[in-house]
Order: structure tokens, then sequence, then C-alpha cells
């Protein structure tokens, strides 16, 4: 069985090609979100008429590392069954301001993903297939890109976004990834949920998968087909 260091030492091992691509997700792939998530809580807590004792309590609010989303963390701090409205009022406050450009720049890439991606791409171009969407998120997902380091050359990489939010990401991406096909004959895809590679897996098991173990919304078990890495590409 490989480990991970077996699989990243394969990758950058590989020949040059202009055939091939590599594929990345963005949220709990190249970057922790755990920073946007908390600051976005801490924002409510800021701007909203609150009792004292529960605007203190959000002025803190932290989330674990394996934590998905925000809920694991309110359900911790605001245990009174008369907290749901309340409960319902952040995720409404967080829905906005997350899927946006205004926290992005709290995002913390995982330790060597940037060397590791730029690594890559020099042996061949980097796609980043977001389920982020133009409308709110393009803008914003282009400039942490680029001002993080990652690579981003119009002529070479392309950032894929989904171009309606209602769109269902596993559907969406499993789409981008059949088109993809047509231009490159292999594909490397590195993605945090499982849902979604299952997804790959079951329409075109030939494309080249890479479970990033770091946080996912629990919805399925990975495929045991999958490759697992750390989200730490050290």
């Amino acid at each position: 069985m490989k480990n991970h260091k077996n699989i990243l030492d394969s990758l950058l091992n590989l020949k040059p090609s202009s055939d091939r691509v590599f594929i990345f997700d963005i949220d709990s792939t190249l970057f922790d979100v755990t920073p946007r998530n908390q600051e976005i809580v801490r924002h409510f807590a800021k701007h909203s008429s609150l009792e004292k004792e529960i605007k203190s309590l959000l002025l803190k609010f932290e989330l674990n590392s394996n934590d998905w989303g925000i809920k694991p963390g309110l359900l911790r701090l605001l245990k009174e069954s008369n907290s749901k409205d309340l409960v319902e009022a952040i995720k409404k406050h967080w829905n906005t301001h997350f899927f946006s450009g205004d926290f992005l720049h709290l995002d913390e890439m995982y330790p060597g993903a940037l060397n590791f991606v730029k690594k890559l791409d020099l042996i061949s171009p980097v796609y980043y297939l977001t389920g982020r969407d133009i409308k709110r998120m393009g803008i914003g997902t282009h400039t942490q890109l680029k001002n993080t380091g990652f690579p981003i050359a119009d002529h070479r990489n392309k950032l894929i976004l989904k171009p309606d939010q209602e769109i269902l990401d596993h559907k969406y991406k499993l789409d981008e990834i059949l088109e993809l096909k047509k231009e490159f004959s292999e594909i490397h895809f590195f993605e945090n949920e499982p849902v979604i590679l299952n997804t790959v897996w079951d329409h075109s098991p030939d494309v080249r998968l890479y479970y990033v173990d770091s946080v996912n919304s629990g919805r399925a078990e990975i495929n045991p087909n999958i490759l697992i890495l750390k989200p730490e590409y050290l």
C-alpha cells in the first residue's frame, strides 16, 4: 500500500507532459478554512444586538481542526435549548459571508501545499476545480490564489468555478472532469470530499484520484480504491 510520501514522490518524479493535468479543489484541499469560519461567527457577534454573555461567548468562538463548517462549534458553545433561533441567524450570516470574497484572506495554506503545487506545475499544467461560484467568489478566488503564490498564469493554469451556485458540487465536478478528458489523456484530481471523489470513480475510474483527508461533510466513506493523502503536503 502506498503511503503519503510514496504518493507524493511518485507524482513529483513523473516526466513532464502537456497531455496531463493536475486538478485541485481549493477549500479544505489547499487551504484550511477554519480561520474564515471562526471570524465570520465573531463578525456576527460584533455586529448584532446580543446579550452581553452570549456576545462574549461568540467573540471567542473557536473550531476544532476536525470540524466541518461551524455547526459543531456552535453546538458545543450554545448548549441551551432556546438557542435554535440564534444558531439559525448565525448560519444565515455565515452563508452570506463564507460564499463571498470578504474573508478569503483569512484562509491558511496547508503546510507544503504551495511548494507541492508549484513543483507539479513544472511537470504538467495545474488547474483548480472548486465548488465556489463565479458570481459570488470568482474575483476573490483568483485574487486569493495570486496573492498566495499559487500558479495562476492565464496561458497555463485554469480556475474553474461553478456558473450557478445551485448546481450540486458532485455533478458539476464530474461534468467538468469528463470535459477535460477530451483535452488531456491523464488526469490527477485532488479533493477532500468523498461524495465527489466516489462519483468520479463510479463514472470514470481511469482518473487518478487523491483523497485529501482533512475535513468533509461526512455524507460518505471514501472508496477504498482511492489513494489517501494528508493535507500537510510535506
